[in-house]
């Protein structure tokens, strides 16, 4: 009888898994097991979440072990793919909680959202407002922001009303055309 008619021992682990030996299976767990939870943890980047990964592959083999074909390189490679593919779940189920908690977040703080869209929408005004320039801007700031008078404004830096009302007349057109201009990006 020859060498070649006997099956490696890691064959027969792999014959006796397939056929349902449970003993088989806990061998292949004492023999792979670390390898599988270094690996889970190394992607997963935590020891907690690689026990678990380690524990649903050696559930995976157990329960689709009749698609197991034995060979000297089958058993180690087959457990390697199924501990890929929990790790890939794992990595996705974090992506998914962590994608849920974000969103609860906002969900449970519409405060927040309206206080960055005010935020947002001073510093917008504030820009649009510079980019007229003075006096106009300054004009209109005057009236609009710190709620000024016509009469006012034009006592406080010293020019007619008349000039004062043309300056926010013609800088609501200017804004009303910047801010198209920003709805129109956004859309």
């Amino acid at each position: 009888m020859t060498v070649e008619s006997f099956p490696s021992p890691v064959a027969a682990l792999a014959t006796r898994l397939a056929s349902g030996d449970e003993t088989a299976l806990h061998e292949a767990f004492t023999r792979w097991s670390r390898l599988v939870h270094t690996i889970a943890r190394s992607a997963l980047g935590s020891s907690a979440d690689a026990d678990d990964v380690t524990q649903q592959v050696f559930i995976a083999a157990w329960k689709s072990r009749t698609t197991l074909r034995p060979s000297d390189e089958a058993l180690p490679a087959w457990l390697l793919g199924i501990a890929k593919f929990k790790i890939t779940d794992a990595l996705r189920a974090r992506t998914r909680t962590f994608r849920a908690e974000e969103s609860a977040k906002l969900d449970a703080s519409p405060e927040i959202i309206t206080h960055v869209n005010d935020v947002l929408d001073r510093v917008v005004v504030r820009d649009a407002l510079e980019s007229l320039g003075d006096p106009r801007g300054q004009v209109l700031r005057m009236v609009f922001l710190e709620d000024k008078t016509h009469d006012v404004v034009s006592r406080e830096l010293g020019i007619p009303l008349g000039t004062v009302k043309s300056h926010v007349r013609r800088g609501l057109e200017k804004l009303r055309n910047i801010f198209e201009e920003v709805d129109s990006l956004h859309a």
